[in-house]
């Protein structure tokens, strides 16, 4: 093909002109400013507490517990705990996430739950009720959050040593963190009713 020679000029032109915007210095983007980030927060709550409880903290909090113990058999008491390094590795994986929820929980403002809930009953809070201790009483629910924080701490030395004894004790003291915070803050009054004495005829 042959191309007629006033568009071959045109398109001598457009390349030399494309070759020197190419060689032209761009100018630079400046760098944020420390002003661009005055009114941005470090961190926000981007899930419930609710989420937080049932998809982060109760999940690994149950890897936990489940890792050690002693489970009553036909053929016997059947003592539990890790010992394979996969297992090991499970434990340690479970620790470290409950340690860093711990952090989670310390985030200011975070809603209860997107879906509200009401109370299960006697002495049980319903969402608004948990959601109005949490704001009054900051100060006692981070203490307690800090409680969690410190039995995963023991929790993760524990699991570095492969100290199996040690797990066994620091589980009731995980569970003993968790229950204090729920007590105060979800079922402070919890009516649990007796079984009856005789129970009704069928």
């Amino acid at each position: 093909m042959i191309i007629p020679t006033r568009h071959l000029r045109r398109l001598i032109g457009l390349a030399a002109l494309a070759l020197l915007a190419a060689c032209k210095p761009q100018p630079e983007t400046p760098a944020p400013t420390k002003a661009a980030f005055v009114n941005i927060p470090p961190y926000a709550a981007q899930i419930t507490l609710q989420d937080l409880m049932n998809q982060i903290v109760d999940p690994e909090a149950d890897v936990i517990w489940n890792a050690t113990g002693s489970i009553a058999t036909k053929k016997g008491v059947v003592e539990n705990y890790p010992r394979t390094d996969a297992d090991w590795e499970a434990q340690r994986r479970a620790v470290l996430r409950l340690l860093e929820a711990s952090n989670l929980l310390l985030i200011p403002d975070r809603k209860v739950a997107d879906t509200p809930f009401e109370s299960a009953g006697p002495g049980v809070y319903s969402s608004a009720e948990v959601q109005h201790q949490i704001d009054t009483r900051r100060a006692v629910f981070n203490s307690m959050a800090l409680n969690l924080r410190g039995a995963a701490q023991e929790l993760l030395k524990a699991t570095d040593t492969r100290n199996v004894k040690a797990l066994l004790e620091l589980g009731d003291a995980l569970d003993k963190a968790c229950e204090s915070c729920h007590k105060t803050f979800w079922y402070p009054d919890e009516k649990v009713p007796y079984p009856p004495l005789k129970p009704p005829s069928p």
